[in-house]
């Protein structure tokens, strides 16, 4: 993501549309990506709240197959 906002600063022209669809399919996430896809998020914030729950989720799912 780092790498993605360096290189968006660099951009003319530059719309939260184009980076959200570039954000979108760059994501490794498959079930994830599907998701935004069927329902994309309207701003950043909207995707970042999800990307956090996502996070949690593959967390506890990590636990859960190491207990």
């Amino acid at each position: 993501m780092d790498r993605f906002g360096k290189v968006a600063l660099n951009i003319l022209n530059w719309s939260s549309y184009m980076a959200m669809y570039h954000i979108v399919t760059a994501l490794r996430s498959v079930p994830f990506a599907d998701s935004l896809c069927m329902e994309p998020a309207t701003n950043f914030d909207e995707l970042r709240q999800r990307t956090a729950k996502l996070m949690q989720l593959e967390e506890l799912r990590e636990f859960r197959n190491q207990a």
